[in-house]
């Protein structure tokens, strides 16, 4: 009896649901396939593709290839929408561009309608508003011709109301003004901090900042109401190039703040393979433009879709082995990489990401916030190491200069993990020449004299940020952060404030020259070796006479290359 009540319940409820009525289709889009330009509407043409949006607060999302011909759309919809319901249809497009002929429901005459950008809605920022003056009667299509070149971008198509286009564009603009603003903030910071420490990590994440916060604010479309980025808004071979620039100083900057030539050597040049590929791929959008603007963005999103998932490994890899900066890394930029990969694929057609949109702009201010502040902890902490040195009481009694331990201490905090290697530096060991011939004629008080003179004579062509220690007898150490033609061109000045004049003790006139010996950090490589190597090219220095500057090159040994000789 029991089955019986439940079998007659059943089948009364699917009838039920069988006579309900479906659903209305709240719009439908029909692609149209045209052989020609055609200015009406093509009644008969072959449908290409059709979307459909169930519920009126869908939206429907397409993307049409470049076709000079353009396309013509077909839109219909179940739904009854009367005149006074406010209703209007909003065509949006990352690169909307140039008038569209629309041809409203129940209404046989064509309208062209301009986009935002070039006398549309106002309140609109990037898209066009297709006005519904008889609602959308029982049975009446609409057509929609969409020119060549904006139908290669995305393009978004939905029913909305003035007010809710006003709040929801007011929303996104401020939201954007804010975004761009914070992170053109915080890449003039990092400039600022690259000219203080001449370090590319720095500049090159200003630079990433610089690209990244111009690129959104193109794509938002807010970029066309602002001076100096007018003119680039319609282009789109300039938000592609902003997005690859930023995607290469990315790279570059993930190498050095990863410390990755130190940990993972090999992992570097993959990335290196990858940074080269998207020059050449901006190359290639910058030579031949709108010869590739059909397809160039496929290789570019999927250059992204690539190197996505290989940083993060990378980042994960480098964590793991105890890259100091890697938490800072993984916590700023895999929601900003994800967020990417997912718009990336959407532009391609792979799935269907509108989140991903909305979400960039945020993740990117929240990365930039974090990185900015590890890169801030670390150009502290770089002053610091500095600053403590320099302030060190284990300084030589004679000459007041820092000894030899402090100077090894500095340059064992700069080398460490999490100094990110700090840029190049030159260790230069200065040694008197005949110095013992000079306490051996004159005595030790002349000696001791002559020592501090030749400190203080250094220090007048040194740098404020070089550093200079004694390191034993004669010996001096000095560190600069400088580049190897920059530090060979200190050795000369030292040279030379040597030749120039002799030192006066006494009544006695000492002339003095100097050996000096030269080498560059290398990444990876050791204080000791690095002090080796410095020890032998002063060795070379000395052997080639007085008053001789020697540099020791890197590689499998050292050869010293002398400079000059007296």
């Amino acid at each position: 009896m029991r089955k019986a009540v439940w079998a007659l319940t059943i089948a009364l409820l699917c009838a039920l649901l069988a006579g309900m009525p479906a659903a209305a289709q709240s719009l439908k889009v029909d692609v149209l396939l045209t052989e020609t330009d055609l200015q009406t509407p093509p009644v008969g043409a072959p449908v290409l593709r059709s979307l459909v949006a169930e519920r009126p607060t869908d939206a429907i999302r397409f993307s049409l290839p470049r076709r000079e011909e353009g396309y013509w759309l077909r839109l219909t919809s179940q739904r009854t929408i009367k005149p006074g319901d406010g209703q209007i249809l909003v065509v949006r497009g990352l690169r909307a561009s140039g008038p569209l002929l629309y041809y409203p429901p129940g209404v046989s005459s064509a309208r062209e309608i301009e986009d935002a950008e070039h006398g549309g809605v106002p309140l609109m920022r990037r898209g066009w508003v297709l006005p519904l003056p008889n609602g959308w009667p029982t049975s009446s299509v609409a057509y929609v011709r969409i020119q060549g070149r904006a139908a290669m971008s995305e393009m978004r198509l939905s029913f909305a109301t003035i007010p809710e286009l006003a709040r929801q564009e007011r929303g996104d603009a401020r939201f954007m003004a804010a975004a761009f603003t914070a992170m053109m903030l915080m890449a003039v910071a990092m400039v600022g901090v690259w000219v203080a420490f001449r370090d590319f990590v720095y500049l090159g994440y200003g630079a990433y900042l610089a690209c990244m916060a111009t690129y959104l604010l193109l794509r938002s479309g807010d970029a066309s109401e602002m001076w100096g980025l007018a003119g680039m808004a319609n282009e789109p071979a300039v938000g592609w190039a902003l997005a690859t620039l930023a995607t290469i100083f990315q790279l570059g900057f993930s190498v050095r703040f990863l410390d990755l030539p130190r940990l993972m050597p090999r992992t570097t040049w993959v990335l290196r393979i990858v940074q080269w590929a998207n020059i050449v791929w901006l190359l290639v959008l910058l030579l031949l433009r709108e010869h590739v603007y059909g397809w160039w963005y496929i290789g570019g999103n999927a250059l992204l879709l690539l190197g996505v998932p290989l940083m993060l490994v990378i980042a994960v890899a480098a964590w793991r082995k105890g890259a100091p900066y890697a938490g800072y890394y993984l916590l700023g930029w895999t929601p900003m990489l994800v967020l990417a990969a997912a718009l990336a694929a959407n532009i391609l057609g792979l799935q269907d990401a509108e989140w991903a949109e909305r979400g960039l702009a945020l993740t990117a201010v929240l990365e930039s916030a974090v990185l900015a502040l590890a890169l801030s902890q670390h150009a502290a902490n770089r002053h610091r190491i500095v600053l403590l040195a320099r302030q060190s009481v284990e300084r030589d009694p004679l000459t007041g200069a820092l000894n030899a331990q402090v100077l090894e201490q500095m340059l064992q905090a700069w080398s460490s993990p999490g100094s990110l290697n700090v840029n190049n530096y030159a260790l230069l060991l200065v040694d008197l020449d005949g110095f013992g011939e000079v306490n051996a004629r004159y005595g030790r008080a002349v000696g001791d004299a002559l020592l501090q003179q030749a400190l203080s004579r250094m220090r007048g062509v040194l740098r404020p940020d070089d550093t200079i220690a004694r390191m034993d007898g004669d010996c001096f150490g000095i560190v600069s952060e400088c580049e190897r033609a920059e530090s060979e061109m200190l050795a000369r000045r030292i040279g030379e404030t040597f030749a120039q004049r002799p030192f006066r003790i006494d009544s006695h006139e000492i002339v003095m020259s100097v050996s000096i010996g030269l080498a560059m950090s290398q990444r990876g490589e050791s204080v000791p070796a690095l002090f080796e190597r410095a020890r032998l090219a002063l060795r070379h220095a000395a052997a080639a006479g007085r008053n001789a500057v020697s540099t020791a090159q890197g590689g499998g040994r050292d050869v010293a290359v002398v400079l000059q000789a007296e």
